[in-house]
């Protein structure tokens, strides 16, 4: 009897170690675009796909920290590369830290780059579209590259999904290419072309954002990835 009750006690133990290890102990960073700022196709920023796994994490008490200050509508891939090679500077509640301290903490991060590259080129001029994605892509490289020297956890990058009546080979392309980047980092992809379709973007003076409800879609996604 005695000895029941003592592996009980151990095991209760066990339990209770493992549920205040497991709590508060993933730290989330949002890196990217509008995308990841969550700017929906009225140009507003509202509750995108980040706020939603934030939230989530700190509703199953799974959240230890949040960081998305390296978000920007106007971000190019470039722009993040160029942060973490020259180690830029941010202050977090009067601390400085470089984009570098956050990528070596983080336990997820979420990646939305190139949007912003691929539909500047669609909407103007699409000779040598081909080329031009392929720099994009070895852009996209170089920066996940970069990443891995500080982060080896859950990395998940977003595909590139269309909204034009056309285009469809140009899609299928870049997301194939970015795929095999991805994975050969052994990170995570997601083709938000296979997630979104015509109803969840409706274009307004060339604005290329999903509508605030489909930031739903892309988070469930996310949120079944890790």
């Amino acid at each position: 009897m005695k000895k029941a009750i003592l592996i009980i006690l151990i095991f209760s133990s066990c339990y209770f170690v493992y549920n205040i290890t497991k709590n508060n102990s993933l730290f989330y960073l949002n890196i990217g675009d509008a995308l990841a700022m969550g700017i929906d196709n009225n140009n507003i920023i509202t509750e995108g796909y980040s706020i939603k796994l934030k939230n989530y994490l700190e509703e199953t008490k799974q959240l230890k920290g949040y960081n998305s200050s390296f978000t920007n509508k106007d971000y190019r891939i470039t722009d993040i590369t160029n942060s973490i090679k020259y180690h830029k500077v941010i202050t977090i509640n009067k601390d400085e830290q470089t984009i570098n301290e956050l990528l070596k903490k983080a336990d997820i991060i979420t990646i939305s780059l190139g949007m912003n590259e691929l539909y500047y080129k669609l909407l103007t001029n699409t000779n040598n579209m081909y080329t031009y994605i392929d720099e994009i892509l070895q852009d996209m490289e170089e920066l996940l590259i970069e990443i891995k020297k500080y982060n080896n956890k859950k990395v998940i990058v977003l595909g590139y999904y269309n909204i034009t009546n056309n285009n469809s080979d140009i899609f299928t392309y870049i997301n194939y290419k970015l795929n095999k980047i991805v994975t050969n980092k052994n990170f995570i992809f997601i083709n938000l072309n296979d997630i979104l379709n015509k109803d969840d973007y409706n274009t307004n003076n060339n604005i290329f954002y999903p509508k605030k409800a489909s930031y739903e879609k892309i988070f469930q996604i996310i949120v079944d990835k890790i």
